[in-house]
């Protein structure tokens, strides 16, 4: 069975703080779940797990592009060797539709045009192609509307797609997990774009609240460390999502 594709700023104001201090409102933080163990008893808890996990990791990234100010804060690069912060936002979604074509879990692309944009991100190497020219990003709200149909197509997938446990690397469901882990890692790295970013760019958020810690800094000093062998002890079997 084959889920065809068709089925498919906030700014933190001066109140938020004086209510904060007062004990009146408690700012909600961005809790990930964590990675879950994929060694599941039965096909309900499975489905129910990872629609959990997807949900979390997929809204809470969407989430974090709300720091924010403008338009041009999606546009304008934060370094010179990333893509501008658009391509971001979109990749992490397109991601999940090319593996999900590999898995054969779905017929058809949703939107070829956007997919192509952002399938390949850059790497530093002397073929990147960083050169702006070259691009003709889409709207913010088209990216928007264009991961709010990948969300849902991904629900369906999860919800309705036939499952066989295990759920190994030769599942063909590994690559929803896949997806997911994947947009955790950009959710990392997008964080340490918009930091980057100037000061312009960028809003206060009440679900992002800045973990101001205080003190002295230690002094860092290099260790020697031997060459030799390092084992994770991590098999093909384990319970636990690997790369």
């Amino acid at each position: 069975m084959q889920i065809k594709s068709s089925d498919s700023k906030t700014l933190l104001s001066s109140s938020h703080d004086l209510l904060e201090e007062m004990g009146l409102w408690k700012p909600l933080k961005p809790t990930l779940h964590p990675t879950p163990n994929l060694d599941f008893e039965d096909e309900p808890t499975a489905r129910a797990v990872l629609r959990d996990y997807f949900l979390n990791t997929f809204d809470t990234y969407e989430q974090l592009f709300d720091c924010l100010k403008n338009e041009e804060a999606f546009y304008d690069k934060p370094i010179a060797l990333r893509h501008p912060l658009i391509f971001y936002f979109g990749h992490t979604a397109t991601f999940f539709i090319n593996k999900l074509l590999l898995a054969q879990l779905i017929p058809e692309r949703l939107n070829p045009h956007l997919e192509s944009i952002f399938a390949i991100g850059v790497d530093e190497m002397s073929w990147d192609d960083l050169d702006e020219q070259n691009y003709h990003w889409p709207s913010i709200q088209a990216v928007r509307d264009y991961r709010h149909q990948v969300r849902a197509l991904v629900l369906k997938v999860i919800e309705h797609a036939p499952l066989q446990l295990p759920l190994n690397w030769h599942n063909p469901w590994w690559t929803i997990i896949m997806g997911i882990e994947h947009e955790r890692i950009h959710l990392e790295t997008s964080s340490v774009l918009i930091r980057q970013h100037q000061l312009r760019y960028v809003q206060n958020h009440p679900q992002w609240r800045a973990n101001v810690i205080t003190g002295i800094a230690p002094e860092n000093s290099l260790v020697k460390v031997p060459a030799g062998q390092v084992n994770l002890h991590k098999n093909f079997e384990h319970a636990f999502y690997g790369w």
